[in-house]
């Protein structure tokens, strides 16, 4: 089975190519979020939460007892990463949750803003993989 950060990468390299050509921006909003996911999952976990070893979901959605995935993903997020990553995260949440199931008419700024948010959970969670790309592109 592929890592979590390859299966976010995908989807975030989809996000950005659906934004680059200003199609379906409900789906770059949407995207955006699965990348986030996985991200943070792969961040975050293995995690110890209230006394409880948690290295997937499942794990982490026990031990803070949450009613689904998404919540417990989200008290993950604001509890082992940080605020500023949390008010993101559930910033794509929202966002995609209304984009899949209220209104598919995304506007391109909310497209705009959740790569906004998607890369700065993405340069938090991989600072060095950043650094390196960022290195990279200045000796070429």
């Amino acid at each position: 089975m592929a890592k979590k950060r390859e299966f976010g990468e995908r989807n975030q390299a989809l996000s950005n190519l659906l934004l680059e050509g200003k199609l379906y921006y409900d789906w770059v909003v949407t995207t955006a979020f699965y990348s986030a996911i996985h991200f943070v999952e792969d961040f975050a976990l293995p995690a110890d939460i209230n006394g409880k070893h948690c290295v997937d979901i499942s794990d982490v959605k026990n031990a803070f007892q949450t009613e689904g995935r998404h919540a417990a993903r989200e008290r993950l997020v604001f509890a082992k990463i940080d605020t500023y990553v949390g008010v993101r995260y559930k910033w794509l949440d929202d966002h995609s949750r209304n984009a899949r199931y209220k209104t598919y008419k995304a506007q391109a700024s909310e497209a705009l803003k959740a790569q906004e948010y998607l890369n700065y959970i993405h340069k938090h969670c991989y600072p060095i993989a950043e650094k390196e790309n960022t290195d990279n592109k200045e000796t070429t």
